[in-house]
């Protein structure tokens, strides 16, 4: 959006417009490419007014007479920009460059944020900035600890509590693995190498790993090129941020059964990121592409095996999701029944309710149904480890229940629950389907526990609503 912007400024010469690009050499990682590499030769080059006054004063003592001092002094400054500022990049856009521009010096800002004012075309402003400027720890720790920010000592820079083994741990770890195993898997990410957990697979294989800097769109067809060239790329990204790319997923990638794998960090409710970062959108998205299988695994354990699974696809898409934050417990199954995890039941055969639990939702499900078979309620947990499409699995179980509930951390509009909804009544199986997860709104800021609670997604409140509808 930003370089179609760009094009669509240099149709209006006299567009009133400044535009300041503030360069502190980072997006979340630093930043890279051909844009990055042309403002660091600006950063590095001195301002070529100065050289100019230089060379003012050298045609002052030259013999040159009317418009020829005139020519010869525009040839001079055009030689110089293009020698010591080189700007042809943005003025070929049809932007006037101003800078670089110290952006810690305010009496610079001001003058050059006048100087573009008074220009009256469209001028492009390089501040310079220096990010954590005036705080030691951020200097030292610019990339992760910084960007987003706990409560921490002030004096040190350290959180107050240290985080615990999280899921991306479990990714981070796994995918160093896969990547002693195959030569063919390789990763990509968009700007955020370490949140999402490729560190450790760049330490190891630092030639297999590309950064395309803040270009999801990018990614996801670069990733669909390379699986053609016969390499399996692993897409991390935070779940949110699939959005962005969703139409180079669909018909890049889907539609030419390109083998990718998809890992979504962040997926569900995170919180304390705010409304923009819930991953919340992914599964309702992803339920309408065809061929695209979703794996959601519900703890450490299951993250790496299913991306082993989903490595193991070269025929289409795969997505793993998993949420923010410390990982699941181990949830233990009492049985596998074909692809489908059983992880609690009073029976094996019919019973009243059939609970499928998605992702980390599973030991919520698990909950629930401890509670239900405490009230004399004939029940069997699952996880069906991957939910979409529907597994032919959960539609036997569900043809063997008088009711179905699922829970997801997820919409509930077009969700896991729904595809469950539809593969049922396509099959013919008339049990009815009670959905849980999130409603369709943007959600506010609050940890992930304090909206759990006000959406109704724990145990007690799950159990609360489903028991009376099951007698």
């Amino acid at each position: 959006m930003a370089w179609e912007a760009i094009n669509n400024i240099a149709v209006d010469k006299d567009l009133p417009l400044v535009i300041v690009v503030n360069d502190n050499e980072r997006s979340y990682a630093r930043t890279i490419g051909g844009l990055a590499d042309h403002l660091a030769t600006l950063r590095t080059t001195q301002g070529y007014e100065r050289v100019l006054d230089w060379g003012r004063r050298s045609l002052a003592r030259t013999p040159v007479v009317g418009g020829a001092m005139f020519e010869t002094l525009h040839g001079v400054k055009k030689g110089l920009k293009d020698i010591v500022a080189p700007q042809g990049m943005f003025e070929d856009l049809g932007l006037k460059y101003l800078g670089p521009v110290d952006g810690h010096d305010e009496q610079a800002i001001e003058r050059a944020l006048r100087n573009a004012k008074e220009f009256g075309g469209p001028v492009l402003v390089h501040v310079i900035t220096q990010k954590g400027r005036g705080y030691r720890p951020a200097l030292e720790d610019v990339a992760d600890q910084f960007h987003g920010v706990g409560k921490f000592n002030p004096e040190t820079g350290l959180p107050f509590e240290v985080a615990g083994r999280i899921w991306t741990d479990e990714f981070n770890d796994e995918m160093v693995a896969v990547g002693s195993e195959r030569d063919d898997v390789v990763a990509i990410t968009a700007a955020m190498l370490i949140p999402v957990g490729l560190d450790g697979f760049a330490a190891a294989h630092p030639d297999r790993v590309f950064d395309v800097g803040i270009a999801e769109q990018h990614a996801v067809t670069m990733a669909s090129g390379l699986a053609y060239a016969g390499l399996h790329p692993v897409v991390a990204v935070y779940a949110t941020f699939l959005n962005r790319a969703f139409d180079q997923l669909l018909m890049d990638c889907s539609l030419h059964r390109a083998g990718v794998t998809f890992v979504l960090d962040r997926a569900g409710i995170t919180g304390s990121d705010g409304a923009s970062h819930n991953g919340m959108w992914d599964m309702a998205l992803l339920s309408i592409v065809p061929g695209l299988r979703l794996a959601a695994p519900r703890d450490g354990a299951q993250v790496r095996a299913l991306l082993r699974e989903a490595l193991d696809v070269d025929d289409g898409p795969t997505v793993l999701r998993f949420p923010k934050g410390d990982v699941a417990d181990p949830v233990a199954s009492v049985r596998r029944h074909r692809d489908v995890d059983v992880l609690f039941e009073t029976r094996e055969d019919a019973v009243d309710a059939l609970l499928v639990g998605v992702g980390a939702f599973a030991w919520l499900a698990r909950d629930v149904g401890e509670k239900l078979a405490a009230q004399g309620v004939s029940v069997r947990v699952i996880d069906p480890r991957w939910v979409l499409p529907v597994d032919d699995t959960v539609i036997e179980l569900a043809g063997r229940a008088s009711a179905v509930a699922v829970i997801e951390d997820n919409l509930v509009t077009s969700g896991v629950g729904s595809a469950v909804t539809a593969a049922l009544r396509e099959a013919g199986v008339a049990a009815p389907v009670h959905q849980y997860g999130i409603p369709k709104r943007f959600l506010h800021h609050a940890s992930r526990g304090q909206l759990l609670e006000e959406l109704g997604l724990t145990a007690d409140s799950v159990f609360a609503d489903l028991h009376p509808r099951l007698s």
